[in-house]
């Protein structure tokens, strides 16, 4: 990497070099004039004004070497800091939409919606935030809200006085089988020694409300409250709430919305790139110093794609088309492809004397649905299971060779050479046979793994809140409310 020192040598002669009238400064016209015959073209106005406008700090019309030297690198310190700030970007949110892509495809395979069109284990979230112009009647106020939903009843915490804000988290979640049902909020005003007396109260429906719910987005709404006569008591409660009726159909949006933020990344790191190109192309010297190993960003790319210079930057970050990384970063899974490997080459050598097709069709199959994403808990099961077939199939061979061995068939005494091979092949199974054995066991133990990744009591994901995803009345909310962080997130 060039050094500040370097750096300022090669462009002091660079200036030089521009310097036509050799007075030691540079006019705008000479600097523009001597850009476009270094490209033999007309080197791009844009930039050539922003770096004009930037480099006269003194507005004589004349540029001193200092200026000159000092606005270059800071316009290319700038340019870097944002293409590296581009690509964590995408990075993350290549990442995240990997995620959300594994999570659509088993939600695709076991979402079941009722007739009502609602999802099986389908929640409403409601958080309460605070309430505004509570009616105190000249008393002091301890007010806490209670929520009905169905037949379930919940309630906040008590608070203090007539614009209480409930500092600790006040999350509620209720089954929902039909989304045409009411949510009943109630402020009461705590009292230790009498009844607790209503203040004011508002009713929500599902499906018949100011705000859309069935954009599954999380809303902080105002509502305004009513008195227990039906008129307005010019009280507030502000919540926030979400229902999320459909997974599939939520992380399809999420996924679009990730999908047009990484478009327009991408087609700001392609800028950035091209800017600090033009930046670079009239100084050869200074292009040398800071560009080894770059190239040049292509002109045109297909829509959707990744800029060249993004892909190689770092090659040991390409993802398998059809990998899953619930399967990829497990090292038993590593393990067990280690071994079905091991497995593969001792059958293709007990082939030259024993059938041992089922085996190498296990082997085939295996390698197909790891390639094409198809393994799961059942599959790794069933595999095992047709393994442990396989194993019996070969005990019941070498019974019947060791039985032929000590009945000393005559037949083999004059065939010495295959007695020696049928050993050898023996041997072979065997190994097998033991190798097959410690599979099996292995393969079940990443059965019940992934059968815990899936569990949903179990799973546990978490994500940095670096890129925040720009939709419309989306908050932060836990995972379990399908928002984690700021960024939309399903965990089955």
């Amino acid at each position: 990497m060039a050094t500040f020192q370097q750096k300022y040598e090669s462009l002091k002669q660079e200036f030089n070099e521009l310097d036509i009238n050799d007075d030691g400064r540079l006019d705008k016209n000479e600097m523009f004039q001597v850009l476009d015959s270094k490209i033999g073209k007309q080197f791009d106005r844009e930039i050539a004004e922003e770096l004009w406008s930037n480099l006269d700090m003194n507005h004589d019309g004349k540029v001193t070497v200092n200026e000159f030297i000092q606005i270059l690198l800071k316009a290319e310190d700038s340019l870097k800091s944002k293409i590296n700030n581009c690509r964590t970007t995408l990075e993350l949110n290549y990442q995240q939409k990997r995620e959300t892509e594994t999570n659509l495809d088993y939600c695709q395979q076991n979402e079941k919606l009722n007739n009502f069109g609602v999802m099986e284990g389908s929640q409403l979230c409601v958080i309460v935030i605070q309430a505004a112009n509570l009616k105190a009647d000249g008393k002091q106020l301890d007010p806490f809200i209670t929520l009905q939903f169905d037949k379930f009843e919940k309630q906040t915490t008590i608070n203090k006085g007539p614009n209480p804000i409930w500092k600790e988290t006040q999350k509620f979640y209720f089954p929902v089988q039909t989304g045409k049902e009411d949510l009943k909020l109630t402020v009461c005003d705590f009292d230790k020694y009498t009844p607790n007396i209503v203040i004011a109260r508002v009713d929500l429906n599902l499906s018949n409300n100011g705000f859309n719910l069935k954009n599954q987005q999380l809303h902080d709404i105002w509502l305004d409250l009513y008195d227990i006569n039906g008129n307005r008591s010019g009280s507030q409660l502000n919540i926030q709430i979400q229902w999320v009726y459909s997974k599939v159909k939520y992380l399809r949006d999420v996924l679009n919305s990730y999908q047009q933020q990484v478009n327009q990344q991408e087609q700001e790191l392609l800028q950035y790139e091209r800017d600090l190109f033009i930046l670079y192309e009239p100084f050869v010297k200074w292009r040398q110093l800071n560009t080894k190993g770059y190239q040049k960003p292509i002109t045109q790319e297909p829509a959707s794609m990744i800029p060249i210079s993004y892909q190689q930057a770092d090659p040991t970050k390409i993802i398998k088309p059809f990998s899953d990384p619930l399967l990829d970063k497990n090292s038993k899974f590593k393990l067990i492809t280690i071994l079905v490997g091991f497995i593969a080459c001792l059958t293709l050598l007990i082939l030259f004397y024993k059938a041992q097709f089922f085996d190498l069709l296990l082997i085939i199959d295996f390698y197909i649905l790891w390639e094409f994403n198809a393994l799961n808990e059942n599959r790794i099961k069933t595999l095992g299971i047709l393994f442990g077939m396989s194993c019996f199939l070969d005990v019941v061979w070498i019974f019947c060779i060791g039985v032929k061995w000590l009945g000393n068939d005559s037949h083999e005494i004059f065939i010495p050479y295959e007695i020696s091979i049928q050993k050898m092949i023996s041997i072979l199974v065997i190994i097998s046979l033991i190798v097959r054995l410690y599979l099996i066991l292995n393969l079940f133990q990443l059965s019940q793994e992934l059968q815990n990744l899936t569990n949903p009591q179990t799973i546990k994901i978490q994500h940095k809140n670096i890129v925040k995803i720009d939709m419309q009345n989306t908050h932060n909310i836990e995972s379990k409310t399908y928002l984690h962080n700021g960024r939309p997130i399903v965990i089955y």
